[in-house]
């Protein structure tokens, strides 16, 4: 009788819990469904974005790092650059510049006069050469 009763009560149980245990799995339906409508959109987006759907994981950081240090090294060594000068000036005995200015002085330019000048004319050289 005892075996009846522990089977008669999980039946009951299983009675008065199944409508819970439905509304939690249809809770769960709607969710997923609605989470599979949001990721559908935004890959279509991010797609047409030319972006990527997931985030680079941090090994693929690293070696993206590693293969931009190994390029820039690369590059370095076919194409050595010379240092810049440490001021704005051109160097000690450059044309026009002996001397690096003071702060403050003004290098004296030579004026740039405009001069009016008149078109060749192609054809009065030619008589002129005959």
């Amino acid at each position: 009788m005892i075996k009846f009763l522990q089977i008669f009560g999980q039946g009951i149980l299983y009675v008065v819990l199944s409508p819970f245990f439905l509304v939690i799995l249809a809770f769960y339906v709607v969710y997923t469904a609605l989470v599979m409508i949001f990721m559908f959109l935004k890959m279509i987006i991010l797609f047409f974005a030319g972006k990527s759907v997931f985030a680079d994981l941090p090994e693929d950081i690293e070696a993206e790092q590693m293969k931009n240090k190994l390029r820039d090294e690369k590059l370095a060594k076919e194409n050595p650059q010379t240092p810049p000068l440490p001021y704005p000036y051109p160097p000690y005995g450059y044309p026009g510049y002996p001397y690096p200015p003071m702060p403050g002085q003004v290098i004296n330019q030579p004026e740039v006069k405009e001069i009016d000048a008149k078109p060749i004319d192609v054809e009065e050289e030619k008589k002129d050469e005959q």
